[in-house]
Parts: C-alpha cells; structure tokens; sequence
C-alpha cells in the first residue's frame, strides 16, 4: 500500500521518524484494534491510534465515532480486528496502551 499525496502531507512528522518512516506509517494504515472498554483510558487509547493513523478501530462506545472520524480521515470504523487492547485507568494509560500498539506495529 502507498500513501497518498494527502496522507503523505497528514503524516509528514511520522514520516521523519527515524525507523519508522513509509513503511511504518504503511504499516499502520493496514492496523485493525479494538479497543475495549468505555472509560476515559479506552478513550484516550481510541482517539491516540486514530490520530496516529491506524488504518480500522472498533470502539465499544459508538458516541466516539465523529471525533475519531475527525482525528483519522482514512479511518474505517468496526469490522473484523487483528488486536484488542483494554486500557483502564486515565488518559496516562489510554496513551500508554497506545503507544504500546505503536511500538509494536
């Protein structure tokens, strides 16, 4: 999968990232999550990977939709996912969990 001119320009800092470059902003474009959970953690998680650029995301609470939509333009929401993660606590652990999915994409 190549990026398009427009995904290029939205990711152009992940781009600079050293060892992660294309290829890892390719990666996670092809990323399904599901993030489990309706908490503020589970939140803050959903709307990290969205931003990020992760390619499908599946919430459990469907009220998020608009502001994920918003954070990740090529987002598809629900569906079939490889990866679940839970996060519990506050918004230092959505992005904690994450950061973990990032890391490990």
């Amino acid at each position: 999968m190549r990026l398009t001119p427009e995904q290029e320009e939205r990711y152009a800092r992940h781009l600079l990232l050293e060892r992660f470059g294309g290829d890892g902003q390719e990666r996670l474009l092809a990323l399904s999550v599901h993030v489990r959970g309706t908490g503020v953690a589970a939140h803050w998680a959903a709307r990290y990977l969205a931003a990020s650029g992760v390619g499908r995301l599946a919430v459990d609470d469907p009220s998020w939709a608009d502001e994920l939509r918003a954070l990740g333009p090529w987002l598809q929401l629900g569906g079939e996912t490889g990866l679940q993660i839970a996060p519990e606590g506050g918004p230092e652990d959505g992005a904690r969990a994450a950061l973990d999915v990032l890391v490990g994409a």
